[in-house]
């Protein structure tokens, strides 16, 4: 028994690296426990009766939903980064890195996607009912304004945790197929999503994958994400009111 404990260690352990191992199973813990306590129904399940019933309602279990994605994608991923593996925080891409070359391909991108975004929203009607995630925040600029806010560092926490994490922190181990690596649960975090959208993340994925080790830095990606989603929010929302 010992022997064969010693082989099975000899043929499946031999060879395996610190970081990526770190890495790959801090991400499936990491993914497994956003999926259970970041989602809305359990935000209503157990902390709904504590803030009442007031006319923004609606919109607290966005709210605890990106709060907690900030948590588990974002700080605990930064903290495994930190003091799991040997690199720097700033070796995950939390710096600006090439800034000509980012700042001018997230400006290029927002601008070319703006009427993507406006094709998909006439010619795929779910894009209208589908965004904003909160309906009622649609009601006024005081009440979308704190919840793109809010949106942002959610897509901020998502970007860190692919292509930072994930991206830079399987890097050394697998160079460029840490793109496709990462862009596997990238894509399937997009089965809720319209299936235009679902398929498209796959593209997205590594195209940001690619922005990412170009720039060494994950933010121009966020900055790209949260533009986007926040310009179908802006689309979804002004189609509704004067088309629908």
């Amino acid at each position: 028994m010992v022997f064969h404990i010693q082989t099975l260690k000899e043929k499946y352990l031999r060879g395996w690296e610190r970081q990526a191992t770190v890495i790959l199973l801090a991400s499936a813990l990491l993914l497994t426990l956003h999926r259970y306590y970041s989602r809305r129904s359990f935000f209503k399940r157990h902390f709904a009766e504590y803030f009442g019933n007031g006319p923004l309602a609606e919109s607290y279990p966005y709210y605890y939903w990106f709060l907690i994605t900030a948590f588990t994608l974002l700080l605990v991923p930064a903290l495994v980064a930190k003091f799991g593996t040997k690199e720097k925080l700033s070796d995950y891409g939390i710096q600006l890195g090439n800034q000509k070359l980012g700042w001018c391909v997230t400006g290029i991108t927002w601008i070319l996607m703006i009427p993507v975004v406006v094709l998909a929203v006439i010619v795929y009607p779910p894009f209208v009912a589908k965004y904003p995630l909160c309906k009622v925040v649609a009601s006024s600029w005081q009440a979308f304004l704190p919840y793109q806010l809010a949106y942002g560092v959610y897509m901020f926490s998502w970007e860190f945790f692919f292509r930072g994490f994930m991206l830079f922190g399987l890097e050394p181990k697998f160079g460029n197929y840490s793109i496709l690596i990462q862009t596997i649960p990238f894509a399937v975090m997009h089965y809720s999503k319209p299936l235009p959208e679902a398929l498209g993340s796959i593209i997205a994925g590594v195209l940001l994958g690619v922005l990412a080790l170009e720039t060494r830095s994950f933010i121009y990606g966020a900055a790209i994400h949260w533009l986007v989603a926040m310009s179908m929010d802006v689309v979804a929302t002004s189609f509704r009111h004067f088309f629908v």
